[in-house]
């Protein structure tokens, strides 16, 4: 049997990995914590799922599950494997779901549903599959103890490693032990024959005291058919009273229904009179008082806004037309400039015009010549510079008429005042046209929630009238409503102590209560109640009478009773004692083949384990002893036997490896399993790891899982292998 391929869709920190893998040896390298443990418990995994304390370390890293397939040929058939494992829930509460499959592969359907893969084609359970076939890194491990030891023996007893021998010669003594004590002082026997002997004595007892219960019985039986008789007066007279009742209840809830019909309809009735509240009458009065309020103000407004505007005075026209204050300013000042400019070129030019006829009037002073043309540009200068002097003296009589003509401080004043004015009469006109506006959404608003046309003059009054006239007239409506609605309130007061379904569920017509009214009422109470105490009375009676039976039937039992018990304790205690021989036989017998058995199995098993340790050491072990609960020790021939813990590490892991081989040979009788080896030949040194290489070449199939090449480079010296790299 071997395993074809696998696939690891999500499994702790593997997913999406595909390997295939061929009969004979499989060496798989990869570095530390590339995954190699991870696929070995995947395999392990896919035959027999993940126990709930590993989960949490091997689901997937990434989506909390596990889930893959693997293909497995058993020489004759081809199977696959599918196994989910899925994780929902939070960290405070998981909860694991795990569905398995097993498909056969020559018509892809599934087969052997509700069975666990390796138990169905290695025959072992999990447990017993790990301490054999899967050989872990192994640092001193041991195989399994007592536990695989009483596997072992399981196994090889029945071929069935949950009949557990041990258990069963357990279960043997304990059944053996229930029927009769070892000092014969206890158990079911003891117990039978203990009660033989007082049924005996109960028998001859019951047989004097039978006749008593009998006469007590037959009084008790008077008596409870005398309460019976006055428990069903009472019972009857009881319902007619609660029928009285629940009928006169039903009849005030149908009048206070009736009253509430009444109420509800005069309700309606003030409904569609549409009667105006206090509240909707003062806002028609609050409305009215507004309008009139906006109509004063608008009039005011009006009277204001229609003064008449001030005229301007000719002489402010003037100003405003020549500029204002910066135009007069400005001609007042070009004016006294232009007179100064003048005045200065004149004085020049007079200069000039005197120096010029004092030049030309000089040679005539000394008796030469005239000269006439500094006397002519002289006399041309001072015609100039005269001109000049009148100019300018017009220039600043014009500033000064202007200055004269118009005083700026009164006309700025003047003008601010109209300015003022006019900003007056703009705001008066904005007034007028905010309160109109005001008063036309006022009466639009009044139109609207009032029904009626708010600008026609007395309107709102009128409307107001009518609906104060409404409001009258339905005064009586109210006072009607109000009255009837006292009466049905008051009604529901007096019945709020009762549920009316109740009630109404309780009538039953079919029950005569015409014997029962009014009057008669309190007499019938009467009678009800004397029958319920002569029913008590009696039933008190009763129960004594039953406690004075029920002391004296533990002591005074049906004698026909008692002998069929003592039959029955005699036939039982025969049966019994068959029974209890045949447990101690066959105790006996099942312990005497399980020493046997053990004898036989453990020099066999050492001797298999012995010849493979000897293959691995070249002959230097080749004598292995094994123990009860597998502890190994190990010598040569001729030599003293050591345990193996005082051995070198890489003769303690080849005794190991044997001895797993061994028990493989042993155990698994269905087929011989694949062995997988996780970095288990770590501290062999080359010559026992070649050894041992060429040993497990002649398994079926072996997976080797390690992070050295040594492994892949001594077995090619031997032959061809599977090799992958992961």
């Amino acid at each position: 049997m071997y395993i074809e391929k696998l696939q690891i869709n999500t499994f702790g920190k593997l997913s999406n990995l595909k390997l295939e893998f061929a009969p004979g040896v499989n060496i798989i390298e990869g570095a530390n914590e590339s995954g190699k443990s991870t696929l070995a418990a995947f395999i392990k995994f896919m035959f027999y799922g993940i126990p709930p304390k590993d989960r949490t370390a091997l689901i997937s890293w990434d989506n909390s599950g596990a889930a893959g397939t693997l293909t497995l040929n058993t020489g004759t058939h081809r199977y696959r494997i599918e196994r989910a494992l899925i994780c929902t829930g939070n960290d405070t509460k998981q909860t694991w779901r795990e569905t398995v499959q097993l498909i056969d592969l020559a018509n892809n359907l599934p087969c052997h549903k509700g069975e666990s893969p390796g138990e169905l084609f290695f025959g072992v359970d999990a447990d017993m599959f790990a301490a054999t076939a899967f050989v872990s890194q192994i640092g001193g491990a041991s195989t399994g103890g007592a536990k695989v030891a009483e596997g072992i023996e399981n196994l090889l007893f029945s071929a069935d490693e949950t009949v557990n021998t041990q258990r069963a010669l357990s279960k043997l003594d304990s059944a053996r032990a229930l029927l009769l004590h070892k000092n014969e002082k206890g158990g079911r026997l003891y117990e039978l024959e203990t009660e033989c002997a007082e049924l005996e004595t109960k028998l001859t007892k019951a047989l004097e005291t039978s006749r008593d219960i009998l006469t007590k019985e037959a009084r008790l039986s008077d008596i409870k058919q005398n309460e019976a008789n006055a428990k069903e007066k009472s019972d009857v007279l009881t319902k007619k009273i609660r029928q009285f009742e629940a009928r006169t209840l039903v009849k005030l809830y149908d009048r206070m229904h009736a009253l509430e019909s009444k109420a509800n309809e005069l309700q309606a009735q003030l409904k569609t009179a549409n009667v105006p509240n206090t509240e909707q009458l003062k806002r028609i009065q609050d409305t009215i008082t507004r309008i009139a309020d906006l109509k004063q103000q608008l009039a005011e407004a009006d009277s204001r806004n229609a003064a008449p505007e001030q005229q301007r005075s000719p002489q402010l026209e003037a100003y405003l037309d020549r500029g204002g204050s910066e135009g007069i300013s400005s001609e007042i000042n070009a004016s006294r400039t232009a007179a100064r400019a003048q005045t200065a070129v004149a004085v020049v030019m007079s200069i000039f015009a005197i120096a010029a006829l004092i030049f030309g009037l000089a040679p005539m002073i000394i008796g030469s010549k005239l000269l006439t043309i500094p006397i002519v540009v002289g006399g041309v200068l001072l015609a100039i510079a005269v001109t000049l002097f009148v100019i300018a003296a017009k220039s600043r009589s014009k500033a000064s008429e202007l200055d004269n003509e118009f005083d700026i401080d009164t006309l700025e004043s003047e003008l601010a005042e109209q300015k003022t004015a006019a900003e007056a009469a703009k705001l008066a006109a904005l007034a007028v046209t905010d309160i109109r506006q005001r008063l036309d959404e006022a009466l639009d608003n009044a139109s609207r929630e009032f029904e009626t046309d708010a600008r026609t003059d007395g309107a709102l009054e009128a409307r107001l009238a009518e609906l104060t006239e409404q409001s009258h007239s339905t005064d009586g409506i109210k006072a009607e409503y109000e009255k009837y609605s006292a009466l049905y309130a008051g009604m529901r007061e007096q019945l709020s102590g009762y549920d009316e379904a109740e009630q109404r569920a309780q009538i039953d017509m079919s029950l005569d209560i015409s014997d029962v009214d009014a009057a008669n009422l309190t007499a019938i109470r009467r009678e009800a109640t004397f029958a319920a105490k002569s029913a008590a009375s009696l039933s008190q009676h009763a129960a004594e009478l039953e406690r004075t039976l029920a002391g004296l039937y533990p002591t005074a039992n049906n004698p026909t009773e008692l002998s069929d018990r003592l039959n029955a304790a005699k036939r039982e205690r025969t049966e019994l004692e068959r029974k209890h021989a045949a447990y101690k036989l066959a105790y006996d017998k099942l312990s005497e083949a399980s020493t046997h058995l053990r004898e036989s199995v453990a020099p066999r098993l050492a001797a298999d384990a012995a010849e493979l340790m000897g293959a691995v050491t070249d002959g230097k072990y080749t004598e292995l002893g094994i123990g009860s609960e597998l502890e190994m020790s190990a010598g040569s021939e001729g030599s003293s036997a050591h345990s193996v813990t005082l051995l070198s590490a890489g003769t303690q892991d080849a005794a190991y490896i044997s001895l797993r081989l061994a028990l493989t040979r042993m155990l698994y009788r269905k087929c011989t399993p694949m062995m997988i080896y996780d970095e288990s030949f770590a501290r062999l040194d080359d010559e026992r790891l070649t050894r041992m290489l060429r040993l497990i070449a002649s398994q079926e199939q072996s997976l080797v899982l390690t992070s050295n090449r040594r492994d892949g480079e001594l077995m090619s010296t031997i032959g061809e292998y599977n090799k992958i790299v992961m």
